[in-house]
């Protein structure tokens, strides 16, 4: 058994392979190849890690392999990298939504006439989001500042498709200030715009060199100068090809900005196996519309798996050394605590399975020996200190 800081888990074999050739990482370790939850380890910078995907994608499918494995791991953190669906107006195609909140989009009561949502949302800690709001791109491998070539192509598609490039979320990153004129005027030079009824239209040459483009570009972008948006990410049992969906989360939760289908699955099984932290990261690859193609998928999968490794690599950065506990402290607290192990117990979560097997008359003992495993001795001087044990607490604090 593997001892690793964070389990990545995919949804599908293409976002698995995006995350397995980020650079950056150390060569992979196959591991129960022929178990049914096989998974791969690595070093990035710092961390251990360990990568695992279901067969087929959906929270029914990656809740199994991901309890089975976090079991096993024991992660400090439990995370999700690849593509997902973007709410139009606040996201673009390659942006990358880290989720704030996770929750099922579609659990609650169906009546004859209305849904009537009762989803349960899993909020990211503070620290972490503020990490997530600070984060910049820039240096990443995928990001790349547009070009005045690719920016005249991004306004160009924009008409196509009827969109107002005026409004639109990456507006700003296609044309920065005062570039908005002098690349228009470019535009309208070249034959591919014209002016009419207060706006720039497509000329039949203009659609007819996008959509040439367009037809040709089945590879999709190796850089795009995406953004990382946080907010909450809703899940679901279905793959989305109606815009109207975007409506309906509006009600149920305002800043929901992706759509995905195992986000909450994620969160859950941190929850239900007592790990710490957990981590989601999706690039956008559409916005679930009837139009939606695969023209994304690729980079938003490579984008989110180096979002994902990037931050997990700052936020979860391994403590500094702790002094050896003296014998006779770790004593004390056996002592101690020998007819209040419940309490402390109770207080940190363990598992009802796992306090069964705890000896008659050494639970005390194991209850240390449990969380020196888990590496959550760091958690007892506050749980001490719920229960009274203050100069306990205070005793092992600096060995902690």
């Amino acid at each position: 058994m593997h001892s690793v800081d964070v389990l990545v888990v995919t949804a599908i074999k293409e976002e698995y392979d995006a995350a397995r050739a980020l650079g950056g990482l150390s060569s992979w370790a196959d591991h129960d190849e022929d178990e049914p939850a096989p998974y791969s380890t690595a070093r990035y910078g710092t961390l251990a890690v360990a990568l695992a995907r279901p067969t087929r994608m959906g929270g029914r499918n990656t809740s199994p392999i991901t309890t089975i494995l976090a079991h096993r791991l024991r992660p400090a953190c439990l995370a999700m990298c690849g593509v997902c669906a973007g709410k139009p107006g606040a996201t673009a195609p390659g942006d990358v939504v880290v989720a704030t909140s996770a929750y099922e989009w579609d659990e609650g009561k169906q009546t004859a006439r209305q849904f009537r949502a009762d989803h349960q949302a899993f909020e990211l800690e503070d620290r972490w989001v503020r990490a997530v709001q600070e984060f910049e791109p820039s240096g990443l491998r995928s990001h790349g500042v547009a070009t005045e070539e690719e920016a005249e192509l991004w306004y160009l598609e924009r008409l196509l498709k009827k969109q107002n490039p005026r409004n639109h979320p990456s507006q700003d990153r296609y044309f920065p200030r005062a570039t908005w004129e002098t690349r228009l005027e470019r535009l309208r030079a070249s034959g591919f715009v014209q002016w009419q009824d207060g706006q720039f239209v497509l000329t039949e040459p203009g659609r007819t060199h996008i959509e040439q483009v367009l037809y040709i570009d089945v590879d999709g972008p190796d850089r795009m100068p995406f953004v990382v948006r946080p907010g909450a990410m809703a899940s679901g049992s279905s793959v989305r090809a109606n815009s109207r969906i975007w409506a309906e989360l509006e009600v149920r939760k305002r800043d929901t900005l992706a759509v995905d289908m195992e986000a909450a699955t994620i969160a859950t099984v941190a929850r239900d196996q007592q790990i710490r932290h957990w981590l989601v990261a999706k690039g956008v690859m559409d916005h679930a519309d009837p139009g939606k193609d695969d023209r994304f998928k690729a980079f938003a999968a490579r984008a989110s798996a180096e979002v994902l490794f990037e931050l997990l690599q700052r936020l979860l950065k391994p403590p500094p050394p702790a002094m050896p506990v003296p014998g006779p402290v770790r004593h004390e607290f056996t002592l101690q605590l020998r007819y209040r192990w419940p309490d402390v117990a109770g207080l940190l979560g363990v598992p009802a399975h796992e306090t069964r097997r705890f000896r008659a008359g050494d639970e005390s003992h194991d209850l240390w020996r449990w969380l020196e495993q888990q590496r959550r001795l760091a958690d007892l001087p506050e749980a001490l200190d719920e229960i009274g044990l203050s100069d306990l607490a205070e005793r092992l604090r600096p060995h902690l």
